[in-house]
């Protein structure tokens, strides 16, 4: 029974880690006033968290929230 709710708690935790860095990266997005018109690059390092090189015009961008981009 400890165990499952120790595995519960680490659940739990990581939802309330990830909701908060969505809330981050939304308060980060509402905050402009404008359109985006150029790289910013306080919005990048918000979203972005790791970036693999595989080829000079192939990347992956590792979102903060856990998604993926090719």
């Amino acid at each position: 029974m400890r165990k499952k709710r120790l595995e519960l708690d680490k659940v739990i935790e990581s939802k309330d880690g990830l909701k908060q860095r969505f809330d981050e990266i939304l308060e980060t997005l509402n905050s402009r006033d404008s359109l985006l018109e150029e790289f910013d690059e306080e919005i990048f390092n918000t979203l972005v968290e790791k970036i693999d090189i595989l080829t000079p015009t192939h990347f992956i961008f590792e979102y903060e929230i856990g998604g993926l981009a090719k």
